[in-house]
């Protein structure tokens, strides 16, 4: 036996700091010793525990790197947090179950510091990339949407899905002609001006400028975050253009009547990211988009303002007062003709009193009943210089 004589109170000075505790009895320690040496029991560091190291710190180096800038901040975290309980759980198992000393202090050190790295990389790069989107798509989409579309930039690449949106077409009439007598400066500053206006009441209405075409304007409803309300917000985005117009014509006075049309249009149609890996347009493609540019042309042969298609009126039909059926042509690129509405607003007529006579002239002329149709247009005309009866009658007319 081997017996050991000491002092353990604190005040004697034989007292010693141990990973166990700083108040540990010298005496305590020699006895621990020779335990160790009489059992045989040590912790044992093996000479290939260094390579063991190595290997480890070389794995977790090279997966953390590959992985971590792939992950999201929290993905990040379980990752790193499960691989410093997994190694720090493995070490303690080997010091008590073993006796064998794992290096805890570096393997920690570099994950902790691969992921902290990798962290503050990932934030200033992403808040970089956040503002230049933000700067680039407030031009195009309110600040509502951009903050939506950034939540999420794994959208913004390239290719697209189908979905059913509505497309808005308008262009200024008059302008080019009557533009000629101004200077390149002043006709810049006007179509900016005008342009700029157009663009507020598309974002009032939440919708995403998708570009300019000369002095016309495209916009989509529905995307790229999803409305159930696309064709309404559409149908009151063009209302409020032409209040925005009677505004601007006050100012350009000199310039004489300007006027605009709009086509709009709902149905299915390819939305995303088209053209290169270098430079690539949020845009629509689609029959359904091309209808919408038609329905914009179609103002011209029937005298109207606001053209909008069988679809969307199915979608807007009770949310204004004033809708009439206009007719149902075969557009090019279409088999089968098309229904065409027109959303009538109050400053384009006098009034509305011919309203029920045209609707059953309508009614006729669908029917088949050329004659009762005749003269319920010519009933409109002459209550009201109505350019839709008019055409229907000249139409009539050259078919009787």
């Amino acid at each position: 036996r081997v017996v050991l004589v000491g002092a353990t109170a604190r005040g004697i000075g034989d007292v010693r700091v141990t990973p166990w505790g700083n108040v540990f009895p010298g005496v305590e320690i020699r006895a621990n010793v020779i335990q160790n040496l009489i059992d045989d029991d040590f912790i044992h560091r093996p000479e290939w525990m260094q390579l063991v190291e190595a290997a480890i710190l070389l794995v977790l180096g090279v997966a953390l790197s590959l992985q971590l800038p792939r992950l999201g901040v929290r993905r990040s975290v379980l990752l790193s947090s499960a691989l410093l309980l997994a190694y720090v759980g493995t070490a303690l198992w080997l010091f008590y179950a073993h006796a064998l000393w794992l290096d805890l202090v570096h393997p920690v050190l570099l994950i902790l510091l691969l992921f902290g790295t990798t962290t503050l990389v990932q934030y200033f790069t992403t808040e970089r990339e956040k503002r230049e989107i933000k700067g680039a798509f407030k031009r195009y989409v309110p600040e509502r949407v951009v903050d939506a579309v950034v939540a999420d930039l794994d959208g913004l690449r390239l290719g697209g899905d189908k979905r059913e949106l509505t497309v808005l077409f308008s262009d200024i009439r008059g302008f080019t002609t009557k533009s000629e007598a101004l200077t390149p400066e002043a006709l810049v500053a006007h179509l900016n001006h005008y342009l700029s206006a157009m663009t507020e009441e598309v974002f009032r209405a939440e919708g995403t400028l998708d570009k300019y075409i000369g002095d016309a304007v495209m916009a989509i409803y529905g995307a790229p975050i999803a409305q159930a309300d696309h064709a309404l917000r559409a149908c009151r985005t063009a209302v409020g253009m032409f209040e925005r117009l009677e505004r601007l014509q006050e100012e350009w006075a000199g310039l004489g009547g300007i006027d605009i049309g709009v086509g709009i249009n709902t149905g299915p149609m390819i939305v995303g990211n088209m053209g290169s890996d270098r430079r690539f347009d949020y845009t629509v493609i689609g029959d359904a988009v091309n209808l919408a540019s038609r329905l914009e042309g179609l103002n011209k042969t029937y005298g109207t303002h606001i053209l909008i298609s069988e679809s969307t009126y199915e979608l807007v039909k009770e949310q204004f007062e004033h809708l009439r059926p206009v007719d149902a042509p075969r557009v090019k690129g279409k088999q089968k003709a098309v229904g065409v509405y027109e959303l009538m607003l109050a400053q384009h007529y006098a009034s509305f009193d011919w309203l029920d006579t045209y609707i059953e002239a309508y009614a006729a002329l669908e029917a088949g009943d050329g004659e009762t149709a005749r003269q319920l247009f010519g009933e409109v005309v002459a209550q009201h210089p109505d350019p839709v009866s008019a055409h229907h009658l000249a139409r009539l007319g050259a078919a009787g």
